[in-house]
C-alpha cells in the first residue's frame, strides 16, 4: 500500500519519460511484468516502437470502507485486490476469475463474471480513473466530468486510447463462504428459461453454467453464507469444472469461489498422472493461471513445442437473451470441444453512453470456451472461431476482443462503434502514437 503522494511522484516521472519518447517522434508500447491475458492466435506482428514500463504502478492506495470504494494503481492484480478487500468483507462488483488479471486490463478490456447480471461489466463499477493518454498527458476521468467521453470509451479500447494508472472502483459486502447449488438440465430451452428466472431471484448472488452437451447442462446458482457443513478444495481435490457432475452442493471459501477456475486455468491443466500428482503436492504459488501460462510459453520457447493438430478456441460471445437458445444449439451442433464444457453467464449492462455497443438494461447471454481443440480436417485454420463469430454477429451479438478475430475493417467498424471510436482516437491520439483498435485486436500489431 502506498500514499497518494507516492503515486503522484511516480506519475510525474512517467510523464517526463513519455515526453522524451514523444520528442523522438516514435510510436509507443507500454510494458508490464504481469502475465498477459490476451489470447491472440499466432505470433504478434512486430512494430517499431519505443517501450515504457508501467510495472511500478501496482499498489493499493486507499479504501473507503463506509463508502465501499477502493483506490488502486492500474497494474494491481485482482488477487491482490481481493486479498486486501476481504479484510473488510468487501470485494469488487465484478472480479474476473483469473488472479493475474489487472484492474487496468479488465477495465480497458471487457471483464466478466457470475455477478454480471447485476453489476454489468468491470468498467461499469468504475468511479474515477487516471488515464495516460497517447499524448503523454494524464487525465482524471469520471462519468460526469469534462473527460467523460474518454471515461465512457475505456471499455473495449484495449489501451489504444490510453492506459489506466489509477482507478477508484465500487465494492460490495460478502460473507466468508459461498454455497453453490447445481441444477442439472437435459434440454437447452428449460436450462435457458431457468437461468433467466434466476436473474430476478433475490436469494441468488452468482449465476453461471457449465454445458457439456444438449442433455447435460448445469446451472450453478450461488450465494454467500456465514457457515458451511464442509469445504471443497479446488487446489488438492477435484478440478472445479468436474464438481457439478458429482455434487449437488459445493461449498467454497469466498476467495476460492472468486478464483475457482484459476488453479487449473479453467480445464487446461493436463490430467495425466504426473500432473495429477503435481496438483496434490505443488505449492499454491505454482497452482495458478499465471504459472501455467509461463510454463506453456517456456516449453514453446526452449523446446519448440507446438500443438500439432490443435488450435486455440479461447473466446467469449454474447447475444441478446432471446437469441440464447439459438446460439447454444448452434455451438453444440457445430463445435466439438471434446471433453471440455462451455461456460455461460447472463449479463446486463448497467451504465449508459459507453462505447461498447450493448444496450443498457437489456439482458445478454454470454457463451465462452477456453481450451485447445482438434483442427477440423479439410477446413481452414480457426474454423470454429470463424463460424461462431459469423453466427454471433448474425444474431446481433458481439464477441470480446481479448482473443483473435478475422473480420474486415469495414465489418469491424460497423460492429464496434467505429465512427465514434475514430473520433475519440483523433482527439486523444492525433499523432497515432498508440495503435488503432483494429490494428491491435485483428492485425495483431
Amino acid at each position: 500500500m502506498i500514499s497518494l503522494n507516492k503515486y503522484e511522484e511516480k506519475k510525474k516521472r512517467l510523464i517526463a519519460e513519455f515526453a522524451e519518447v514523444k520528442r523522438l517522434n516514435k510510436k509507443v508500447l507500454l510494458k508490464k511484468k504481469t502475465v498477459s491475458n490476451l489470447f491472440r492466435y499466432g505470433d504478434r506482428n512486430k512494430t517499431d516502437a519505443a517501450t515504457i514500463s508501467l510495472s511500478k504502478f501496482n499498489n493499493i492506495i486507499n479504501i473507503d470502507v463506509k463508502g465501499k470504494i477502493l483506490e488502486v494503481e492500474g497494474l494491481v492484480t485482482y488477487e491482490k485486490i481481493v486479498d486486501y478487500c476481504l479484510n473488510y468483507n468487501l470485494v469488487p462488483l465484478v472480479t474476473p476469475e483469473l488472479k493475474n488479471i489487472t484492474i487496468g486490463g479488465a477495465t480497458v478490456g471487457i471483464g466478466i463474471e457470475s455477478t454480471c447480471y447485476k453489476y454489468g461489466f468491470v468498467h461499469d463499477g468504475l468511479v474515477e480513473v487516471d488515464v495516460l493518454t497517447p499524448n503523454g498527458d494524464v487525465l482524471t476521468c469520471t462519468r460526469i466530468n469534462k473527460n467523460k467521453d474518454l471515461f465512457n470509451a475505456l471499455g473495449n479500447s484495449y489501451g489504444t486510447l490510453g492506459y489506466v494508472l489509477r482507478a477508484k472502483i465500487k465494492l460490495y459486502d460478502v460473507k466468508p463462504y459461498v454455497h453453490i447449488k447445481n441444477i442439472k438440465f437435459d434440454n437447452v430451452k428449460s436450462f435457458i428459461d431457468s437461468m433467466y428466472k434466476a436473474t430476478t431471484d433475490p436469494d441468488v448472488e452468482f449465476i453461471e453454467a457449465l454445458i457439456f452437451s444438449k442433455n447435460e447442462l448445469y446451472l450453478m446458482l450461488s450465494k454467500c453464507v456465514d457457515k458451511t457443513p464442509y469445504l471443497d478444495d479446488v487446489y488438492r481435490g477435484e478440478i472445479f469444472y468436474k464438481l457439478p457432475r458429482k455434487k449437488r452442493d459445493i461449498y467454497l471459501t469466498i476467495k476460492d469461489y472468486i478464483f475457482r477456475y484459476d488453479p487449473d486455468w479453467f480445464w487446461n491443466f493436463p490430467e495425466r498422472p504426473f500432473y495429477k500428482l503435481f496438483r496434490k503436492i505443488a505449492p499454491k504459488g505454482m497452482r495458478n493461471s499465471g504459472f501455467y501460462t509461463r510454463y506453456i510459453n517456456w516449453k514453446k520457447k526452449f523446446f519448440n513445442e507446438k500443438d500439432e493438430g490443435k488450435e486455440r478456441l479461447i473466446q467469449d460471445w454474447e447475444v441478446p437473451w432471446d437469441k440464447a437458445i439459438e446460439l447454444t444449439n448452434f455451438a453444440l451442433n457445430n463445435v466439438n470441444l471434446g471433453k471440455n464444457p462451455w461456460l455461460a453467464v447472463p449479463i446486463k449492462v448497467v451504465s449508459s453512453a459507453t462505447i461498447y455497443p450493448l444496450k443498457k438494461n437489456q439482458l445478454y447471454y454470454n457463451l465462452g470456451c477456453y481450451c485447445y481443440v482438434d483442427k477440423v480436417k479439410g477446413k481452414e485454420d480457426y474454423y470454429y472461431t470463424k463460424i461462431m463469430d459469423k453466427k454471433c454477429f448474425a444474431l446481433k451479438g458481439l464477441k470480446m476482443l481479448y482473443s483473435s478475430t478475422f473480420i474486415s475493417k469495414k465489418e469491424f467498424d460497423n460492429l464496434y462503434n467505429g465512427k465514434k471510436y475514430t473520433k475519440l482516437k483523433k482527439k486523444y491520439d492525433p499523432d497515432s502514437r498508440f495503435r488503432y483498435l483494429y490494428e491491435k485486436v485483428v492485425q495483431r500489431r
